[in-house]
């Protein structure tokens, strides 16, 4: 049973009628229901700005294991868990199962609870492998559409709207398993998995092309390939073909074009000089989870900095943005008054805003911190052994997701629906500098702004600590834009230094010690650096022009002594903090690129397009050997 819902429904629906600044809440039931896109907002048929907010369908039409509380070591995805259940049982078998898997996943009273926290649209994932038939790529078979057709029917008897969102497309989109199956990545190579994805699209486009309760359609989920390999060049291409082939049959609805990781929408351009017609652009966001520190402070950078600049851009090319995933998680950091935060926010920039995600099964049972999920399993739960089960002990595990006591997280349904929001203390991050206040020239050191980065600078202490200014959005990808304050060429060598503090202009700005091959924005560069949130990074592009890789310890205190040294072929980066003695950061690199001499140093970035951070640096020491027709150099402390 699902506990406190009656009671409760008819006022969170009513709660958020009104978004923010009195924008109205769409509702799917009439003609005026069709959502389009107009300049850089969504709109109803009559052109009044409407603000779509809602949850995601995880698990349902795409299993993921962690949200079935399955061990993802035996299972990692669903490709490897159907396969167990063929194997064990038979095709035939295996696909009742899996019917009775998604019959009782979601079903209508799912509808009317998410109703009750107030929201309008749901985004249903689906695997291409539900509704693509195997004897004819590229076509659909009427059995896995009937699902589609089930969440469309459940959300118009609801009064939601839905995005359709091909969460795993045909060959895989990345190596995650959020694809289906782990590792495949194939849409970048195979010619014939993008004609699949084109075609699939193109069907699904013409079955529901008249049904208004379907905002849009989001064609790839999440395309970050092998999280390496730069993809925008091929995504542009594939979105492209995507868009014509739903135009054909669909003039309606919006199509998404999805943002690969770290890599924006810029490289689409501007979709109305390409004749896209009702596009909007999606991404997804998890300020503290994924690489940056869960604190207030990453979410008030993320709000306070990050938004602004993204609206701007947006503004620029006037095309609307669906944040199709994100979640808060940490109720220590404000749990649901942080999530209201966040739908607020995104509703006064006009965008929409879709959570991740509805349901999930944990084994403990009840409202958890580092939570996913609006309703769980209330009871602690013991899923069947996959392995060993009976057939018939797994199908009454199913039907049992139907009947199941679920336990709402109420605290995060009254912070949505209330009329006014619970303030979260968010610090405001301090204006970054646009000028530096110093520019000192220090002896027998070179100071460059490499890539676009803002003129820096750099302040030399009568205690010998150093401060340097720098801009620059990232030292990242191909190519990079940062502040360095180098010395001469150098063979082997051992540059140490301690950071003890770092401008928090963003999440990712950086400071740390590096060796390059050259003074280009693309050369090849190993260095060893920290962020505000105190994770210490190990980066190297291996090859000029070539993408970064990096490994990393986590939560590290200032201050933090780093040291970057060369002995022969291997390139180590090692930090201190705390009573604790030196520790490697990753693993020793060879990188013939850097097997000559090359720049040695201090860099320090920003993140941001516009404004300095402020690094301290105490202690730096330089201990190399000479580069081929200079003197010889014994060791300096400080510069």
């Amino acid at each position: 049973m699902l506990r406190g819902l009656l009671n409760r429904g008819v006022h969170a629906t009513v709660a958020l009628l009104l978004g923010a600044g009195g924008v109205a809440l769409a509702s799917p039931n009439a003609e005026s229901s069709w959502i389009q896109t107009s300049e850089n907002r969504f709109v109803d048929a009559a052109g009044e700005p409407v603000l779509l907010r809602g949850c995601n369908l995880g698990n349902w039409l795409l299993l993921e294991m962690w949200m079935l509380a399955v061990d993802e070591q035996v299972f990692p995805d669903q490709h490897a868990f159907e396969t167990n259940l063929a194997a064990r049982f038979g095709e035939d078998e295996k696909n009742r199962l899996m019917q009775l898997y998604r019959a009782n996943w979601i079903t209508p009273r799912d509808f009317d609870l998410i109703r009750s926290f107030g929201f309008n649209v749901v985004r249903v994932p689906f695997d291409h492998r539900l509704v693509e038939d195997e004897k004819h790529p590229g076509t659909c078979r009427e059995d896995g559409l009937a699902w589609l057709d089930r969440a469309v029917g459940m959300a118009e008897t609801a009064g939601i709207h839905l995005v359709l969102d091909m969460h795993g497309v045909p060959g895989g989109q990345s190596i995650d398993h959020p694809t289906g199956r782990i590792g495949q990545n194939r849409l970048w190579t195979d010619p014939n998995c993008v004609a699949r994805t084109v075609s699939l699209w193109r069907a699904i486009a013409a079955r529901y092309s008249d049904r208004p309760a379907v905002a849009g359609y989001d064609v790839i989920n999440e395309p970050f390939g092998d999280m390496q390999t730069d993809v925008r060049p091929q995504l542009r291409t594939i979105f492209e073909e995507i868009y014509r082939a739903i135009r054909e049959v669909d003039e309606r609805h919006i199509i998404f074009a999805p943002a690969p990781l770290w890599g924006g929408h810029g490289f689409y351009g501007n979709p109305h000089e390409h004749g896209w017609t009702n596009v909007a652009f999606t991404e997804h966001h998890y300020p503290g989870i994924f690489g940056s520190p869960p604190t207030l402070r990453t979410h008030a950078n993320f709000i306070h900095r990050l938004l602004p600049e993204k609206q701007a851009e947006l503004r620029a090319v006037q095309t609307p943005m669906m944040i199709g995933e994100w979640n808060p998680v940490f109720e220590r950091l404000g749990g649901g008054n942080l999530a209201r935060r966040y739908f607020d926010e995104y509703g006064r920039l006009g965008w929409a805003a879709i959570m991740w995600s509805y349901k999930l099964l944990d084994r403990r049972g009840g409202v958890i911190d580092d939570n996913w999920h609006l309703v769980s399993n209330a009871r602690p739960l013991e899923p069947p052994d996959f392995r060993s089960a009976s057939g018939d002990v797994i199908a009454d595990y199913f039907r049992s997701f139907a009947t199941m006591e679920y336990v709402i997280d109420e605290p995060l349904r009254l912070a949505v629906t209330r009329a006014e929001p619970v303030a979260v203390p968010l610090p405001v991050p301090p204006s970054p500098l646009l000028v530096p206040p110093h520019d000192d020239a220090i002896p027998n050191w070179t100071a460059t702004d490499i890539g676009d980065a803002v003129p820096g600078g750099q302040r030399l202490h009568a205690d010998g600590a150093l401060t340097v200014y720098g801009g620059g959005s990232d030292i990242w990808g191909e190519a990079d834009s940062f502040r360095f304050l180098h010395r001469r060429e150098a063979v082997d060598f051992t540059l140490t230094a301690t950071v003890t503090s770092l401008g928090d202009t963003h999440d990712f700005a950086k400071a740390g010690l590096m060796v390059r091959s050259d003074l280009s924005p693309g050369a090849a560069h190993v260095m060893v650096h920290v962020i505000p949130g105190g994770r210490v990074v190990l980066g190297h592009r291996d090859l000029p022009g070539g993408r970064m890789a990096e490994e990393s310890v986590e939560a590290v205190p200032f201050p933090v002594r780093l040291r970057l040294s060369r002995r022969g072929d291997l390139l180590i980066g090692e930090y201190a903090a705390g009573e604790q003695g030196w520790q490697r950061v990753g693993t020793p690199l060879t990188v013939p690129a850097l097997a000559g001499p090359g720049p040695v140093g201090i860099a320090v970035l920003s993140h941001r397009r516009e404004g300095l951070t402020e690094a301290i640096f105490a202690d730096l020491i330089s201990d190399h050997s000479p580069a081929e027709g200079q003197p010889p150099a014994s060791s300096s402390r400080n510069p």
